[in-house]
């Protein structure tokens, strides 16, 4: 039989199959044989779905890549240790097989008697019958309240558009705690370069004012309205998770959509008839989209859509027709995103037709108000952002304009003729461009940082998030204390009298200690635009070094070992600045997504690209600018001064010190170096090591490699952190607020 006489069907609500002595149930993840129940990975439901809907035929490898991995790229070897994984669970000896034989060079075949269940649980015959709606139960996992949470929060992330140093993608705008990094994975590849964008024609705005949607005590992002204008989808960001809320705009009453305790949920997103709900639901070990019905706040049991990979943070959104939806996802974190459309009615699965994976790839897109066209938000190898639009029916897609300028999240205009964009970085304004990418209007302005626009389904508004933050900087010293049990210490920290603490109303970003002369580096806004500022030991005014006055956006700022010069990243340009007169070049290197840079000596830097499928370490030289490579083992190189404490960061992952290349002493290490994108955030200073740690609302840890012990500093949401013997600068966020808004339009004169 020809492959393409049998073309997988994936379902769409809760599957589940006789398999000899098993039954398998894709929605529970779960194989069960009598009472014994095993847990399946993702991966692993999605092959032995496709294995069930397609049993007594050869499969070879590419048919199971295009239909089972959506055409990701994946080795033969990946796809072998996933079928070993899945014959482990089915007690399956490959010698005498009774469920997958191998048949050499040609594939896999799947030789067990299998059958349909064909009764499925009563909630998923309510999902699938179109007009009936579910009642609401006390076994729904939405929970009502009466009002906004009114505890005081943790410090959790700002805006999406409040900047700080670990800046993970184009839309990772934000400073960074426990769940918002992954948060930050979703946008990872939104934003792109950073010059200034065309002058403004100036034209009357046509929304004047705004009134807001949320005011809870954590910080709000993601609005989606209903489509009959009642109610309002959003994510919050509290005690270190992601939470989905759902509002009723009437009389202000809440409902908590909650997969467990381990699990953020949400973005979400409405059917066009406004009857149903699909949204993300993702932990670090699991990745899933649901579907609910929903009647008010009055919502059913979630179905499972569609299983996607480990650490993968996508959307998910409706089309015109309830039973096409798109998503995005990824093989991983650090991955690019890719999108797919599901079909709800066949159960197929597609991978679309989508500009090139570049840094994060595809996660952004919106749906025309009126037309099956997808806009796509998509960086190019030189970080410049590109929209494109994408016909879902005839699968044509064109590439509309592009801007190298920090900018977030293209949607269509209420017309559809036109493209919605925040303003450059800092952004206060709300945007408007034709679809050549000129011909620009102020549409909306504001005091506020905006984020994340959104169609309000009235046909004239939007929704935005608006935020304030204030992050400042701390210095303090490092002491240790005694042991208190096996490979645990206590440490203290005291305010250091080296420098003052500095204080300002707007966010300090990448403060950076010059050990010669105690000279703090960092970059401040309360210019408004993003400069660098000097602060001497002692001093409570610092000096602004640099003149700008553009809108760059800078991810790393690092001193040369003589002190001489500041060298600062952008997300693909390096800058090397004066500290003295504050003048500056752009380095001659290609303009492309660069990583972990640092000064190998006085006339030279480091810096990682990614070429040829891998990050691998470059030189440039200051005085005549000729770039070499380095060894291709090495991923990442951070140089200090003293080798010693010089960290190496090979192609497998794992992390190395000193001259002599010393493996890390401790696991611990290894995972924060992986947690990391744009920079080391982990640094060495003799025997002790000093890195951050996301999870659980974010701490800085500190590890004695004498004594092998470990301890907890400081908690923080920002990652960014300086150390030299004992001095540890660290940002401390002071304020830090944001809630949806609604524009009201205005006419025009």
């Amino acid at each position: 039989m020809l492959f393409s006489s049998y073309l997988p069907t994936f379902s769409a609500i809760d599957m589940r199959w006789q398999i000899e002595q098993f039954v398998f149930c894709d929605q529970q993840q779960t194989l069960q044989n009598g009472e014994n129940s095993q847990q399946l990975e993702p991966m692993a439901v999605e092959l032995l779905n496709f294995f069930c809907q397609n049993p007594q035929q050869i499969i070879s490898k590419d048919l199971l890549i295009e239909q089972v991995w959506l055409g990701r790229v994946v080795s033969d070897n990946a796809i072998s240790r996933l079928v070993t994984k899945l014959r482990k669970v089915l007690e399956d000896d490959p010698r005498k097989p009774r469920f997958i034989a191998t048949f050499p060079k040609k594939g896999y075949k799947f030789i067990a008697s299998v059958s349909k269940i064909e009764s499925p649980d009563p909630v998923d015959a309510k999902l699938a019958a179109e007009n009936e709606l579910s009642e609401s139960t006390d076994q729904t996992s939405a929970k009502l309240a009466s009002s906004p949470s009114s505890e005081s929060r943790e410090p959790t992330a700002t805006s999406l558009n409040t900047d700080s140093s670990n800046t993970t993608g184009r839309a990772n705008l934000t400073i960074i705690n426990s769940m918002t990094k992954w948060l930050a994975l979703i946008l990872l590849v939104t934003a792109v370069g950073w010059w200034m964008l065309p002058g403004l024609i100036d034209k009357p705005a046509s929304l004047t004012h705004a009134q807001a949607l949320t005011r809870d005590s954590g910080d709000e992002y993601f609005p989606s309205v209903s489509p009959d204008g009642t109610r309002v989808t959003y994510m919050a960001s509290r005690n270190g998770r992601m939470h989905l809320m759902i509002k009723r705009l009437e009389d202000e009453r809440i409902i908590e959509i909650e997969h467990g305790a381990d699990m953020g949920t949400g973005p979400a997103n409405w059917s066009k008839d406004g009857k149903m709900i699909v949204y993300l639901a993702a932990s670090r070990q699991r990745c899933q989209y649901f579907i609910r019905r929903i009647d008010g706040l009055s919502v059913s049991e979630p179905a499972l859509l569609h299983n996607c990979p480990a650490g993968s943070y996508g959307k998910i959104i409706f089309t015109h027709d309830n039973n096409r939806l798109i998503y995005s996802e990824a093989p991983g974190l650090d991955s690019p995103y890719s999108m797919f459309e599901i079909d709800r009615a066949t159960h197929k699965k597609r991978r679309l037709n989508q500009p090139k994976l570049e840094l994060g790839g595809n996660s952004q897109f919106d749906l025309h108000p009126t037309k099956n066209l997808l806009l796509i938000s998509s960086p190019d190898k030189q970080q410049w952002e590109g929209f494109y639009k994408l016909n879902l029916d005839s699968d044509e897609l064109e590439l509309l304009f592009k801007q190298d300028a920090y900018i977030c999240c293209g949607i269509w205009s209420h017309d559809g003729k036109r493209v919605i964009l925040i303003g450059e970085h800092p952004a206060y304004q709300l945007l408007s461009y034709d679809l050549d990418g000129e011909d620009i209007e102020v549409v909306y302005s504001d005091t506020l940082r905006l984020s994340r626009p959104s169609r309000h389904p009235n046909g004239r508004d939007y929704l935005f998030v608006s935020s304030q933050s204030n992050v400042d900087f701390n210095t303090v010293k490092v002491i240790s204390s005694d042991t208190q049990g096996a490979n645990q210490s206590k440490t203290s920290v005291e305010k250091s009298s080296i420098t003052s603490r500095l204080n300002s109303s707007v966010d300090d970003r990448l403060a950076t200690y010059s050990p010669m002369t105690g000279r703090l580096a960092f970059i401040g806004l309360s210019t408004g635009q993003e400069e660098i500022w000097i602060s001497k030991p002692n001093d409570r005014v610092p000096i602004k070094l640099s003149n700008f006055r553009d809108s760059r956006h800078y991810i790393d700022l690092k001193w040369s070992p003589n002190e001489e010069y500041l060298l600062a990243l952008t997300l693909n340009e390096i800058h090397l600045i004066n500290s003295v007169s504050g003048e500056y070049e752009v380095l001659k290197i290609p303009q492309s997504e660069i990583r972990w840079l640092s000064f190998k000596d006085n006339s030279s830097i480091s810096y990682s690209i990614y070429k040829n499928g891998q990050w691998l370490v470059h030189y440039y030289d200051i005085e005549s600018g000729i770039v070499s490579s380095a060894d291709q083992r090495w991923k990442y190189i951070s140089y200090t001064p003293n080798i010693e404490d010089t960290l190496w960061l090979d192609q497998n992952d794992q992390l190395y010190y000193g001259e002599s290349v010393i493996p890390a002493p401790n696991q611990r290490l290894l995972d924060a170096v992986k947690s990391n994108r744009r920079t080391f955030n982990i640094k060495k200073f003799g025997d002790r090591w000093i890195w951050y740690d996301w999870q659980e609302g974010g701490y800085l840890w500190s590890y004695q490699q004498s004594t092998d012990t470990h301890s907890e500093l400081i908690q923080t949401p920002v990652q960014h952190f300086d150390y030299y013997q004992q001095i540890l600068i660290y940002g401390d966020l002071k304020l830090g607020n944001a809630d949806i808004y609604q524009t009201r339009t205005a006419a025009r004169p």
